[in-house]
């Protein structure tokens, strides 16, 4: 089974990274600012055509410190374009509404993932040693080679840890222990001719913050566990999603598991609001995990639409 593509589309500062060492990363950027005597020397984050100041050395006030983002057209253009090698073939930014717009000179070298990703731009802005810039372009290669080097640490170490069958946040198995299991106790039940049923159970809370939304998450997981038998499989799939493969005698006992969560739920006061999902087959249909999963989000997304369209009623 091919292990899940490494997550690349969250910003490196919303969270801690142990292969990432953010202050080397700024000793390279002041070090290449004072070389080349820039107004301002930056390593940039790209998510779809977004810029994120990632850390910066500005020589005046510039609005440019780490965490600042913005949209540039034009770099992300010259971005797209590139081969891969070199220097990206642009001057200036040619977007009026960038925060680079304000520089006459822009010297961007690219940065990727070990996949070949883009990750962003080491960037150095209005330098006053253009004439000497090949003898210093090997400081902006060593800067990158450093700051790609940590990329890929820690491209691998997600990697490894896709390839671990267990949540962190809750214990439960993941989506890769869930793919892994899931099939292996449906093609076994089916030897017995035991009927099975798909459950999706979506956090639709609004919490307040990350550390709110995490103990949100775990209690329900506790509640999903308490109320599994050993043979059904249960994992979190995505941030706020449950997937339940569950053994059942009928489609009456599939939804008898689905009241009975949510009376757990608020049996234990767990202020969330849920949308549920669900689908059944019986032994003789012989269909894979997912259209089975396939089936339940389709009752999930209908069920979630009527439950909105309900509370807009009330309001």
């Amino acid at each position: 089974m091919l292990i899940e593509c490494v997550e690349t589309s969250h910003w490196l500062r919303e969270a801690d990274h142990p292969a990432i060492t953010l202050p080397r990363w700024q000793q390279q950027v002041d070090l290449l600012n004072e070389f080349y005597q820039a107004q301002a020397s930056l390593v940039l984050q790209c998510i779809d055509g977004e810029y994120q100041v990632v850390c910066s050395r500005q020589h005046t006030d510039l609005n440019l410190y780490a965490g600042t983002q913005f949209h540039d057209a034009s770099l992300t253009l010259a971005l797209k374009a590139h081969t891969g090698y070199g220097l990206l073939d642009l001057a200036k930014s040619q977007d009026p509404n960038s925060h680079l717009a304000r520089f006459n000179s822009l010297l961007a070298l690219p940065l990727y993932w070990s996949d070949g990703q883009a990750f962003g731009i080491l960037l150095i802005c209005d330098s006053q040693r253009n004439k000497h810039f090949q003898r210093l372009l090997p400081l902006m290669e060593n800067a990158k080679a450093l700051i790609q080097a940590e990329l890929k640490h820690l491209y691998l170490m997600q990697q490894i840890q896709m390839m671990s069958v267990q949540d962190d946040l809750t214990c439960m198995l993941n989506p890769y222990g869930f793919n892994l299991m899931a099939p292996r106790q449906l093609s076994l039940s089916r030897r017995f001719g035991s009927h099975a049923g798909i459950v999706l159970l979506q956090d639709m809370t609004p919490y307040k913050g990350v550390m709110e939304q995490s103990q949100g998450l775990r209690q329900l997981a506790r509640v999903i566990h308490h109320n599994m038998r050993d043979a059904d499989v249960s994992a979190r799939i995505e941030d706020g999603l449950f997937a339940i493969l569950a053994f059942v005698d009928s489609q009456a006992n599939l939804e008898s598991l689905t009241k009975r969560l949510l009376k757990q739920i608020a049996k234990e006061e767990i202020k969330a609001e849920i949308a549920i999902g669900v689908s059944f087959f019986t032994p003789t249909t012989h269909l894979a995990i997912e259209p089975m999963v396939e089936a339940a989000r389709q009752n999930l997304q209908a069920n979630r639409e009527l439950k909105q369209k309900h509370q807009g009623e009330k309001a």
